[in-house]
């Protein structure tokens, strides 16, 4: 089981970037962290996220 910003999903294993995608997340100005550690745009198809971690996808937004 995979926890996304606090749901419970039942992944064994997925790569950050189809994550994304399963989930229909826009990626456009998004962050991605798993397990508290930001996980950089270049490395979304090569980082899996496994059973048990936490994965925080947060959008970026305007103001001030």
């Amino acid at each position: 089981m995979i926890v996304v910003n606090w749901d419970q999903y039942t992944f064994e294993s997925i790569a950050v970037d189809e994550l994304i995608n399963v989930l229909g997340v826009e990626p456009r100005g998004i962050a991605v962290a798993r397990n508290g550690e930001i996980i950089r745009r270049s490395e979304w198809t090569s980082t899996l996220v496994v059973s048990g971690d936490l994965v925080e996808i947060v959008t970026a937004a305007a103001g001030g």
